[in-house]
């Protein structure tokens, strides 16, 4: 399987920590149980040990349909296709506008795909990888030979998953289920996916249910889907709540799983990780693994985007031409629930 085409597009709206310590300080003071002033002093210190430096939101009259239109028509474009040439289209992003039909019927209807097979693949930040390794294992059967994957994360719209409603603190205390959402960022890739027998995608995996409520965005009726657990709903139905500091918890999974590759270390060029939090956490965890010398990092100037982290920087490398093909990469994800990826290719 190879990838012909890959795009990313970021939101409009530039936000660098002081403006997101606005927004917190905008939404929290009315209802604010102590001295606000006091929260953001410490919000401001953890954002700047994670080294997020800038993140990107949509901004009003911005629309996730629209960057994941444009995405894929990139993304067609650079392989030299069209819409009717797409066999499959996979929508993979942690948020979504459906549950009934997917988001993938909406996102084929705007290109004018009126017959290719879709299907949403529901997986937290995961979901781009699973939806990489459903799609060669679809190339292997002979089912189809294009895929494009598209996905667009909307975190911070008006009654989005985390804004206002992680951003309207009541005292200190719910700084621990709030602020992974300080380091989020919002846009849209789309991945043209071809099948090729010649160049398959390694993927290992592993997994533990003992973070399984850790970071979650819960629906209307969860409660009867889930053990109970104090930890779901802390900010609202459909809202994300993320206890960060207890994931990073599950340091040795990402190790052991960043060691899988250990056979491709020598060769792997380029390793981009999951813009899920901390960089020199992720570096640490890298070293360990014997990949140090080669984890790059954008996190720091895109924020977490969720499921769009490895096409994004992907596409970023390939477009300033640190990223050339024939290079073999690697990609590494943590993910709620909880699981653990890492894989490679040529790309």
């Amino acid at each position: 399987m190879r990838i012909d085409g890959i795009s990313f597009l970021p939101a409009s709206r530039r936000m660098d920590n002081e403006a997101v310590l606005d927004e917190i300080r905008r939404h929290s003071t009315p209802g604010f149980d102590g001295n606000v002033e006091h929260a953001l002093t410490y919000i401001r210190w953890k954002l700047n040990e994670t080294q997020v430096k800038t993140r990107y939101w949509f901004d009003e009259g911005e629309r996730p349909l629209d960057h994941m239109v444009r995405a894929a028509e990139q993304a067609m474009a650079q392989a030299g296709c069209g819409p009717d040439d797409v066999d499959l289209l996979i929508y993979a992003g942690n948020t979504r506008g459906f549950i009934e039909p997917g988001d993938a019927y909406f996102v084929a209807d705007a290109l004018g795909m009126d017959s290719v097979d879709c299907f949403d693949i529901v997986d937290a930040c995961m979901a781009w990888t699973r939806a990489c390794d459903v799609a060669q294992s679809h190339f292997l059967s002979g089912r189809y030979r294009t895929a494009l994957i598209v996905n667009a994360e909307s975190y911070y719209v008006p009654g989005g998953v985390s804004y206002p409603s992680n951003f309207t603190l009541g005292s200190l205390r719910d700084i621990a289920h709030c602020f992974s959402a300080y380091c989020g960022g919002d846009g849209a890739t789309a991945t043209l996916l071809r099948a090729d027998t010649e160049q398959p995608w390694v993927f290992h995996y592993l997994s533990t249910k003992r973070g399984v409520d850790l970071c979650t965005i819960p629906l209307p009726g969860h409660l009867g889907r889930a053990r109970p657990s104090e930890r779901i709903g802390l900010n609202g139905l459909g809202a994300f709540t993320s206890f960060s500091s207890l994931v990073f918890g599950y340091s040795q999974h990402m190790t052991d799983s960043l060691k899988l590759l250990a056979p491709y270390r020598d060769s792997i060029r380029l390793l981009f990780p999951h813009t899920g939090g901390s960089v020199p956490a992720f570096q640490g965890w890298a070293d360990e693994a014997g990949f140090g010398h080669c984890i790059r990092h954008i996190f720091p100037d895109y924020g977490n985007v969720g499921a769009c982290s490895i096409p994004a920087a992907i596409a970023l490398h390939a477009g300033d031409g640190s990223l050339a093909r024939g290079d073999r990469i690697g990609f590494w994800i943590g993910s709620a629930g909880m699981s653990f990826a890492s894989s490679t290719f040529i790309y």
